[in-house]
C-alpha cells in the first residue's frame, strides 16, 4: 500500500506540546522517522504522548493494537490533526495487509476532521473493506454535508453487493431525515425489511424521523406503532417528533403509553415533554409535567430545569422562572440564557441586562446563543446605547462573524435608524443571514433611502455572494413595494442563474411583483409554469387581478382553484373581496361576506369588514355599511370609520361622514393621518371652516404625519418626490409644466373658468390650486 500522507507537514519543524516517555528532540518529521509513544493511562483518562527523532534507526515503534485506537479517538476529539497523521504514518509503516480495521479508523479520522479527501483517498487504498468500511464513509460525508458524496457511494455500495447492516441503514436514514429526502428514504426502508431491521431501536427511530420532518407524520407514527417492544428512547424519539410537528396532544398521548408500557421516563422524556409545552400546550400541562419531574427527581437535572425555566418564561410566568432558576443546584450557560430569554420575551428588559452582567461577572464565557438573545433585547428595547456596547463585546470576544449575532445588529441598527451602518455590517459580514436579516430590516423601515437592497445585491453578486430562496423572496417583495419592473425583471434573470426560479415560495413572489407592477400576463405565466403551486400562489394571481379592476378573471380563478381540491382561507376571501369593491362587483361581494362563516368557516376580521364597507359605500349604500358595523363587533375599530370616512368624502354626504368622523377621531385621537382624512373631506366639500377647525385641533396636539413620497422609473434611475417638497433638481421645470397642463384643464369650451364645479369660494380656489400642484 502506498503511503497518503501529505508531503507538505513532513517538511518543517513540529514542536510537539505532549508529555511523553523517551523522547528524544527532532529536527524533522516524516514516514522515516515518526516514532508514536504508546499511550500513558492517567486518572482523568488517556493522555496521548507523540515523539518524532531522526537517529537513523530503522525500527519503528508501534502502539500495541488495543491502545492506538484510543489514541486516535483522542486526536479526532481533540482535533489534533498531526498527531493523528503521525499515527496514520506509523500504521502506514506497519503494513495496513488485509486487516481493514486500521482503515477503518483512519477513515473515520479524518472524516471528524473534515478531511474528506484524505478520508476518501485512504478508502479507495484500502485492500480489503467490509460493511463498517463502506458505514464510515457515509458517515463522514454526511457529517461533512457533502451529499453528493454520500449518495455516490451508497450507490456504489449497493452495486458492489456490500452487505447494508442496522448502522448503515440508520446512517442514511439520518441523512435523508436531515436533508427532506424521502424518495431515498423509502429506498433504504426496504434494505431495512429486507434484512429485517425493523425492530431494531436506532433504525426504526431514524426512520420515524425522517418521515416526521419529511412532512408525513401519520407515517412517521407507523412506524412507531409496528415497533415491538418499545423501549424509553423511541418513547423519547416520538415524543420529540410529534412537538416537532406541533402535534402536542399526542406528544402527551406517547408520554402517557410510557406508563402504560411499565417504563419509567428519564431525564430526556421530561426534557422533550417539557420543551414541548413551550409551543403546542399550555401553561398547565407544563405546571404538571414539573410536579412529575420533581417526584421522579429529575427536576435537579440541569436539562431538566432549563426547559422548565423555558416553559414557564414563554407563558409569561417570570416569577415561576425565578423560583425554579433560584432551586437550580447547577446551572450552565444554557440556564442563564434561558432566564436572559424570558425575561426579554416578558418585557423586563432591565432585569435581563441585570442578570446578563451578574452571569458576565463569574467569569464564565458567553457564546453565539447568548448574544443573539441579549441582543435581541436591545432590538426589542430599542436601546441603542447598549447595543453599541454589546457590539464592542461581541468584537473583543470573537463573535463578530456569527452570522446569527452580525443578523441581529443589522436589525438593531437599522431599527434604530442607522440604516447605513446596517449596510455596512452586512457588507462586512455577507452571509445568507446576514443579507436576509438586513432585507427584513429594510423592509420594516419601508423603503428609507439610506440603503438601497438592490443596488447592494448586485454589488454583493459581482463578490461572489450566493443567495437563497428567501433572499429572492424578499428581494422581489421589496421591489413589488416601489413597484420597479426593470428591477424586478433583473432580479428574475438572477433567480433563473441560479436556479431558484422553480422554487414556489420565489416563484409567489415573483407573481405578486409582476401583479403589483401591472404586468400580469407575465404574473399568470409564472404561475402557470409553477410546478406544484400552492395556495399562496392562487391568492397572489387572484389579489394580482383583482387589485387592477379585473375582478370577474379574479372570481374565475377562484373557481378554478376550488375545482383544483384548494380550499379558500382568509387570504383568498380578502383577495375576492377586494376584487369585487375594485371591480363593482358588490352583489357578488355581498354573496361572499355573507358566506364566509356559514361555508368556509372563516370569522370575518377587520379587513374583511373594511372591504365590505368600501364596496358599498362605492355602490352608494352608506347607511347600509354604517349597519355592518353597527352590528359587528368591532364597531370600536378605528380602520372601519376610517374607510366610511374616505366613501363619504368620495360621495359629499355630510351627514354619515360627521358620524364617521366623529367616531374615527375618538377612537384615534392621537394619529394625525385621522385628522388630516377628516379635514380633507371637510374641504372636498367646500366646508373649508370646517377643515380649518380641524388642522387646527391637530397642531394644538402637536400631531404631525409623515410627508407622503412617491416616485416614478425613468430610464432605470428612481425620482421620488414628497408632498410639498421642492428638493428635486427638476422641480421648477415640472411645475411649470403642470402649471401648462393645469391651464389647459381650467377652460371649458367658452373659455370661461368652472370653478362652482369643484365647490370652492373662488377667493380661495388659487390656494387650493397651490396646494394640490404641491401633492
Amino acid at each position: 500500500m502506498t503511503t497518503l500522507l501529505p508531503a507538505t507537514p513532513f517538511q518543517r519543524p513540529i514542536a510537539r506540546p505532549f508529555k511523553t516517555r523517551n523522547l528524544v528532540p527532532a529536527s524533522s518529521f516524516g514516514p522515516r522517522n515518526v516514532k508514536i509513544i504508546a499511550p500513558q493511562k492517567s486518572k482523568k483518562g488517556i493522555t496521548a504522548g507523540c515523539a518524532l527523532f531522526d537517529d537513523g534507526s530503522p525500527c519503528y515503534e508501534v502502539p500495541l493494537l488495543s491502545e492506538w485506537p484510543q489514541l486516535l479517538k483522542l486526536s479526532a476529539r481533540s482535533r489534533d490533526f498531526l498527531l493523528g497523521l503521525a499515527i496514520h504514518a506509523c500504521l502506514v509503516k506497519s503494513g495496513f495487509g488485509d486487516d481493514p480495521f486500521k482503515g477503518n479508523n483512519i477513515v473515520e479520522f479524518y472524516s471528524k476532521l473534515g478531511r474528506m479527501d484524505l478520508a476518501r483517498k485512504v478508502f479507495d487504498e484500502m485492500l480489503v473493506r467490509n460493511t463498517i468500511t463502506w458505514t464510515s464513509l457515509i458517515k463522514g460525508y454526511f457529517d461533512n454535508e457533502d451529499r453528493a458524496g454520500m449518495l455516490e457511494a451508497v450507490v456504489k455500495m449497493h452495486k458492489l453487493g456490500e452487505n447494508f447492516n442496522e448502522h448503515t441503514c440508520s446512517v442514511i436514514l439520518q441523512a435523508c431525515s436531515s436533508q427532506g429526502d424521502r424518495i431515498l428514504g423509502e429506498q433504504i426502508q426496504g434494505f431495512v425489511v429486507k434484512y429485517g431491521f425493523e425492530e431494531n431501536v436506532f433504525v426504526s427511530t431514524s426512520l420515524i424521523s425522517m418521515y416526521s420532518r419529511s412532512g408525513h407524520l401519520s407515517e412517521a407514527e407507523k412506524i412507531y406503532r409496528s415497533v415491538p417492544g418499545k423501549d424509553v428512547r423511541c418513547f423519547n424519539f416520538m415524543i420529540l417528533e410529534y412537538g416537532n410537528g406541533g402535534c402536542g396532544e399526542k406528544a402527551m398521548e406517547v408520554f402517557v403509553d410510557m406508563f402504560y408500557a411499565d417504563l419509567r421516563p428519564n431525564d430526556y422524556t421530561f426534557t422533550n415533554a417539557i420543551s414541548m409545552c413551550n409551543e403546542n400546550l399550555g401553561a398547565d400541562e407544563g405546571r404538571q409535567l414539573h410536579g412529575l419531574a420533581i417526584k421522579f427527581g429529575f427536576v435537579d437535572e440541569m436539562s431538566v430545569g432549563n426547559a422548565i425555566i423555558s416553559m414557564y418564561g414563554k407563558h409569561g410566568m417570570v416569577e415561576e422562572v425565578e423560583t425554579v432558576f433560584s432551586a437550580m443546584n447547577h446551572r450552565n450557560l444554557i440556564t442563564w440564557t434561558a432566564l436572559i430569554s424570558s425575561y426579554i420575551r416578558n418585557g423586563l428588559y432591565q432585569q435581563a441586562f441585570d442578570a446578563f452582567f451578574v452571569f458576565r461577572g463569574r467569569g464564565v464565557n458567553c457564546d453565539s446563543n447568548l448574544f443573539s438573545t441579549i441582543l435581541n433585547g436591545c432590538l426589542e428595547w430599542q436601546n441603542l446605547e447598549l447595543g453599541a456596547q454589546l457590539h464592542v463585546l461581541v468584537t473583543k470576544l470573537g463573535y463578530l462573524h456569527d452570522p446569527e449575532v452580525v443578523a441581529v445588529l443589522i436589525e438593531l441598527y437599522a431599527k434604530c435608524g442607522n440604516m447605513q451602518l446596517a449596510k455596512v455590517m452586512v457588507s462586512t459580514n455577507i452571509s445568507t443571514t446576514t443579507f436576509n436579516a438586513f432585507l427584513t430590516a429594510y423592509m420594516d423601515k419601508c423603503g428609507a433611502d439610506d440603503g438601497d437592497p438592490l443596488v447592494l445585491f448586485s454589488q454583493l453578486l459581482s463578490d461572489g455572494y450566493k443567495p437563497d430562496s428567501v433572499s429572492f423572496s424578499r428581494l422581489f417583495s421589496l421591489s413589488a413595494t416601489q413597484p420597479s419592473l426593470v428591477s424586478g425583471k433583473t432580479l428574475h434573470t438572477c433567480a433563473i442563474k441560479t436556479g431558484y426560479e422553480k422554487d414556489v415560495s420565489v416563484a409567489n413572489s415573483m407573481i405578486t411583483m409582476y401583479a403589483k407592477c401591472g404586468n400580469l400576463d407575465d404574473a399568470h405565466q409564472i404561475f402557470k409554469e409553477i410546478n406544484g403551486h400552492d395556495l399562496v400562489s392562487w391568492n397572489a394571481l387572484i389579489s394580482g387581478y383583482g387589485l387592477h379592476g379585473r375582478g370577474q378573471k379574479a372570481l374565475l380563478l377562484f373557481e378554478q382553484m376550488k375545482a383544483e381540491g384548494f380550499t379558500p382561507d382568509e387570504i383568498t376571501l380578502l383577495a375576492i373581496l377586494q376584487a369585487c369593491s375594485y371591480s363593482g362587483l358588490w352583489e357578488d361581494g355581498i354573496y361572499f361576506f355573507s358566506s364566509m362563516e356559514s361555508k368556509y368557516g372563516i370569522q370575518p376580521s377587520v379587513e374583511h369588514y373594511s372591504c365590505m364597507i368600501d364596496l358599498l359605500g362605492h355602490a352608494g349604500y352608506l347607511s347600509e355599511a354604517v349597519d355592518i358595523i353597527n352590528k359587528s363587533n368591532l364597531s370600536h375599530s378605528p380602520l372601519l370609520w376610517r374607510t366610511l370616512v374616505n366613501v363619504c368624502k368620495l360621495h359629499g354626504d355630510m351627514n354619515i361622514g360627521r358620524l364617521a368622523s366623529k367616531n374615527l377621531l375618538d377612537l384615534s385621537p392621537e394619529e394625525a393621518g385621522s385628522y388630516i382624512l377628516v379635514s380633507n373631506m371637510y374641504a372636498g366639500k367646500g366646508m373649508l371652516p370646517e377643515a380649518a377647525r380641524v388642522r387646527t385641533i391637530m397642531n394644538d396636539l402637536n400631531l404631525h404625519k409623515e410627508a407622503g413620497v412617491s416616485w416614478i422609473e425613468i430610464d432605470n434611475k428612481f425620482h421620488h418626490f414628497v408632498a410639498s417638497g421642492k428638493d428635486h433638481p427638476q422641480v421648477k421645470e415640472i411645475y411649470l409644466r403642470l402649471d401648462s397642463l393645469t391651464n389647459e384643464m381650467r377652460w371649458n369650451s367658452d373659455g370661461i373658468t368652472d370653478i362652482n364645479l369643484l365647490g370652492i369660494p373662488a377667493a380661495k380656489y388659487e390656494e387650493y390650486q397651490s396646494s394640490i400642484l404641491q401633492n
